[in-house]
């Protein structure tokens, strides 16, 4: 009851608040679990398998649409698994090799290894979001313990209830797909070496071998029928995707051994290689362990190998360590989560190691150190305390704002935000980005969408995202401000110039790092076309081109993405398509200048021609005739006068600086077009 306690409090407190937030990947399970509200069903979807989103569904069904309902069935299973596994402890670790009981040694292993479990800080934060691998741990420690039980004590519908929960395991997480490997080679490890009593033994032995294998094959019949009947949902793209051999196919043998090494050895490091398990990620730490626990579990997996032949649970500790990690070795990322299948073998083993350095230490004290266990126990006890503490507090203090990058917390706080607007009338939130938990976490009537968008289809984008939502006179369109989520937030300044063409800006409201720029007016009597602003292509005797033009030309100048003060600058946005006609061996850049009516330049600023999303990217690296799509901010400062400017540009040599010049007119500055600078006062 004391463990039920302290696992429930880590992972049930404050789950109701959105802090951090609802990562996409949770949003998007949240997401499957309203369309089987709505009527759709299946064993798997896509590539998540079907219990996790059955759990959320009936979840959702009773708590309504909140991150409560969509983490509570996990955070229940992730505490369940302590339960388990203090159970699974006194019942592998009961009986002394003898087959005598050994009472204490398996209360003490069983509740060592759950305390543990119950403060680890990278379990709490797995067990406090939706990831379904919450599930694997939970029916696996419950059905060795039923198979453990049943099997020692001749208990029918105890193998029966093992059977049940091993064929639930493919429904929960795809690393389940290894538990196979694990009874196998367990079984077989009792048959070796081959005698006449070991076939005296598997005539014995088989009925309840079968029992086993008929109900788990009973129970995950559907699901092994789905795979049978669609293969492409057995290995999906997902899971090719991340193949960590998948590029190195042809290469040899020793190659890849040196990639499965190296990926193995990084993931092992997270069992204590590390200075800390990190905070407070649960793509990175979910499995993880701390210096002093890592010091007890590597003294478990040392002895497990010693005492291989004598100890069962010994064996089954290590077949089943090993196969529930190398799901993680063959894929690449460097994730822990994949390795959540071996939570409760590398906690009985670290709790393992623990009793044994215990009964070392005893044989070598001196007689009469009676109180050597006190101490000892009281030691261990003393430290598992200090880091459930150590983990509440990182809960409720620093940890939880660290993970906010994680997270993306603006998004599901957007959405709460429009939850308590108001509905706007003939109005539309577009927004560059797609994120899941916006989208399960949105409840607003007014319409929003969100999309990838991609520049060479923008404008066919927007026009396809406004004629679902019915022509609308207001567009808002979603922009951010910091590096926390996708890099290609520049797409939604191109999309707000588009926004400027076709309508009125009319401001900008901020939403605590995210912001919406408005327009209204919006006008559908010409097609909509980002680069319009310039009459033909300008090719540059460098062998590089200007191909297309989009120019902020509105009287109304929009605020760029920097966090500031209007009142402190002003943002002029130029969208630029280039093209190089050959592999170049030239880095280019250009000078942008601002010229008023009596010929003199006001200002200049310089770029680097590079590709967005990779600033390493200069234009020596482009690909031949590949369209490069760039956008400049001229921050122009206020010392300006105001009025009319004429924007020219000069394209040179990034090393030399010397111009290269239009071909036809060979003239360096090229007019780009005219702009309207206003002081911020005057454009409200």
């Amino acid at each position: 009851m004391a463990l039920a306690a302290v696992a429930l409090t880590l992972r049930l407190y404050g789950l109701h608040e959105l802090a951090p937030g609802l990562a996409s990947d949770e949003g998007y399970d949240g997401i499957l679990a309203l369309e089987v509200l709505q009527g759709r069903h299946g064993l798997t979807f896509g590539d998540r398998e079907g219990l996790g989103i059955y759990a959320m569904a009936l979840s959702i069904k009773f708590l309504g649409r909140t991150p409560l309902a969509l983490r509570l069935p996990t955070a229940l299973a992730n505490a369940g698994t302590v339960i388990a596994l203090f159970w699974l402890g006194q019942l592998l670790f009961g009986w002394d090799e003898s087959g005598r009981k050994a009472r204490w040694r398996g209360l003490i292993v069983g509740c060592a290894a759950s305390c543990l479990l119950a403060v680890s800080l990278g379990q709490t934060i797995f067990g406090r979001t939706s990831y379904r691998g919450n599930f694997l741990p939970l029916f696996l420690a419950l059905c060795l313990a039923w198979l453990w039980w049943g099997w020692t004590r001749r208990r029918w519908w105890g193998i029966v209830l093992a059977g049940a929960c091993a064929g639930v395991l493919p429904y929960t997480y795809s690393p389940a797909r290894f538990t196979p490997f694990l009874f196998l080679l367990f079984g077989a490890s009792f048959l070796f070496p081959l005698r006449s009593a070991t076939w005296e033994r598997i005539r014995t032995e088989f009925p309840r071998a079968a029992l086993f294998a008929g109900t788990t094959g009973l129970v995950a019949a559907p699901i092994l029928y789905h795979y049978f009947r669609n293969p492409e949902t057995f290995y999906n793209e997902r899971m090719q995707s991340l193949f960590i051999l998948r590029d190195v196919q042809n290469a040899t043998v020793v190659e890849q051994v040196r990639i499965l090494a190296a990926s193995g050895w990084e993931h092992l490091s997270a069992l204590g290689f590390r200075v800390s398990a990190g905070c407070c990620s649960p793509f990175e730490h979910a499995v993880a362990l701390n210096m002093w626990e890592a010091f007890f579990f590597w003294v478990g997996v040392g002895t497990a190998l010693w005492q291989w032949k004598r100890r069962p649970a010994y064996r089954l500790l290590l077949l089943w360590l090993g196969a529930l990690l190398l799901p993680a070795f063959f894929a690449e990322g460097g994730s822990t989560m994949r390795m959540v299948g071996a939570v409760p073998a590398i906690y009985l083993l670290a709790a393992s190691g623990m009793w044994e350095l215990f009964q070392w230490s005893a044989r070598r004290m001196p007689a009469g150190a009676g109180r050597w266990p006190y101490v000892y126990g009281g030691a261990i006890g003393l430290a598992i305390m200090i880091q459930g503490a150590t983990t509440y507090q990182t809960l409720l203090g620093t940890g939880a704002t660290d993970a906010k990058a994680s997270y993306d917390v603006v998004w599901p706080r957007f959405a709460q935000r429009l939850n308590e607007r108001p509905v706007e009338t003939d109005t539309a939130y577009l927004v560059p980005h797609v994120h899941h938990g916006f989208e399960y976490l949105y409840q607003g009537k007014t319409p929003v969408r969100m999309f990838w968008p991609y520049l060479p289809e923008l404008e066919l984008q927007i026009e396809e995202e406004l004629a679902e939502t019915g022509r609308v006179s207001t567009v808002r369109v979603v922009d951010w401000t910091d590096s926390f989520t996708w890099g290609g937030s520049y797409q939604a300044d191109f999309l707000s110039i588009l926004l400027n063409k076709h309508g009125a800006y009319v401001g900008r409201e901020g939403f605590g790092g995210v912001y919406v720029n408005s327009y209204v007016d919006i006008s559908y009597d010409r097609p909509w076309t980002l680069f319009d602003d310039l009459p033909q292509p300008i090719t540059y005797d460098g062998g590089i081109s200007l191909k297309g033009m989009a120019l902020d030309t509105g009287d109304a100048t929009i605020p760029g993405r920097q966090l500031r003060n209007e009142e402190e600058g002003r943002s002029v946005m130029v969208g630029m398509q280039w093209q190089t006609s050959s592999e170049l061996a030239v880095d280019y850049s250009i000078s942008l200048r601002l010229y008023n009516v009596e010929g003199e330049r006001a200002y200049q600023e310089d770029h680097v021609l590079r590709r967005p999303t990779d600033y390493a990217s200069t234009t020596r690296f482009w690909p031949a005739q590949e369209p490069v799509n760039i956008l400049f901010q001229l921050e122009v400062p206020d010392g300006i006068a105001t009025g009319d400017y004429e924007l020219r540009m000069v394209v040179y040599d990034l090393r030399t600086s010397l111009p290269t010049v239009e071909v036809g007119t060979w003239e360096p500055e090229l007019v780009l077009g005219l702009i309207r600078l206003h002081r911020s006062e005057e454009r409200r």
